[in-house]
């Protein structure tokens, strides 16, 4: 079978996880379409084809050279979709310049009598992001109609999926998210990431990871602070690590960050966090929190996993089946600052906190078990395969 993801240069720990699935059937050819950054990333794999469509410029590069490099980009999926014979045509992430995304190569790829495959990370972010317009669903109504097949994350999802848009049950296909097998493990023990932060071994610590936006409610977590202060004379060191998504709210956020209740406990880190550094927050960290207001499946849950970390999350979204309560973490109520701070301080009374390195291993094991980017790679290629 001949396989092509088009990464579009979004997602690159699924877009890993998944090729290095597929690419367990030696049978099949992948061509793998992406930034020229993770090139390297497939340089093991025998059966795998890169071709970098989109290079890596610096942000503070002139207009018209970034123009030039996203004409070339999109020029070159096209001509990688007329110039080659019929195959499955799996689109990873299509979210850059909608009109073209969804409407043009999907169109170009139908035509040229290619199997479009999409995985469906999100039914509708604009919806969940607040900034949803007529043109977003127009846009996705038309790609996921284009759309041969559909692959969600969920049960959920492919009830959203077919209500709102909507979308024959026959053209979904629920098939899980796999673990992060990315992001290197170089073997460092918690000692040596506290040592890095400054932290210290009686320390607390709690790790909020990912971009920060406002359906991420990084906000809530903070708030959650003063009352563990208050009421359950529970302090804890927090870790943030991410990017902005928003200036305006992570500037509230700092804000709160610099309450002088607070007294210096939060360390926030608001930046692109190199793949090399992961290890670092994930290792010095005794539970990561996700304390979302809304969304549809994180793939920082499959990062904390790879570390075997403990997880408090909001009960929104798939969590409740990513997360096995008293067994991989906790789930609190959204939006409620007083329950997530209850569950926090619970949390570090529990075996899972107090018998942590025990903890990791076993998390680390069932997650694998159930997660497993060989099983999901052969379950979407049953998928390819159900396409009449």
């Amino acid at each position: 079978m001949n396989i092509s993801v088009l990464n579009g240069t979004g997602q690159v720990d699924y877009m890993y996880g998944l090729v290095s699935g597929l690419a367990c059937n030696q049978n099949d050819t992948i061509d793998v379409l992406d930034v020229d950054l993770t090139q390297e990333l497939f340089s093991d794999f025998k059966n795998v084809n890169y071709i970098p469509v989109y290079k890596y410029i610096p942000r503070p590069a002139s207009l018209s050279a970034k123009a030039i490099n996203v004409a070339r980009y999109y020029l070159l999926q096209i001509w990688f979709l007329v110039s080659h014979k019929p195959r499955i045509i799996h689109f990873q992430w299509l979210d850059r310049h909608i009109i073209v995304d969804r409407i043009i190569l999907p169109s170009i790829a139908r035509l040229f009598g290619h199997k479009v495959v999409l995985t469906v990370h999100n039914i509708n972010a604009g919806k969940r992001d607040n900034r949803d317009t007529l043109l977003n669903r127009l846009t996705l109504r038309i790609l996921y109609h284009l759309a041969n097949k559909l692959i969600v994350h969920t049960p959920q999802s492919k009830t959203e999926l077919m209500n709102e848009f909507p979308v024959p049950e026959s053209k979904i296909e629920v098939i899980k998210h796999g673990m992060n097998n990315r992001v290197a493990k170089k073997g460092i023990t918690t000692a040596q990431a506290r040592l890095h932060f400054g932290l210290e071994k009686e320390d607390k610590v709690i790790l909020f990871f990912g971009n920060i936006d406002h359906y991420k409610g990084l906000d809530i977590l903070i708030d959650s602070l003063l009352i563990l202060n208050s009421e359950f004379n529970c302090h804890v060191k927090v870790l943030i690590a991410g990017n902005s998504k928003s200036p305006e709210y992570t500037a509230d956020i700092l804000g709160k960050a610099s309450d002088p209740k607070l007294n210096g406990c939060i360390d926030a880190r608001i930046m692109y966090i190199p793949d090399e550094d992961v290890e670092l927050y994930f290792m010095a960290s005794d539970c990561i929190v996700l304390p979302y207001r809304n969304i549809y499946q994180s793939g920082v849950i499959f990062m904390a996993y790879t570390f075997g970390l403990p997880l408090i999350v909001t009960d929104v979204g798939n969590f409740r089946n990513d997360v096995i309560h008293g067994k991989t973490g906790f789930l609190v109520k959204p939006e409620d600052p007083a329950d997530l701070a209850k569950v926090i301080a619970e949390y570090f009374k529990t075996e899972l906190y107090t018998g942590l390195d025990k903890t990791r291993e076993e998390i680390q094991n069932w997650a694998w078990q159930n997660y497993s980017w060989e099983v999901i790679g052969s379950k979407t290629r049953e998928s390819y395969l159900s396409i009449k």
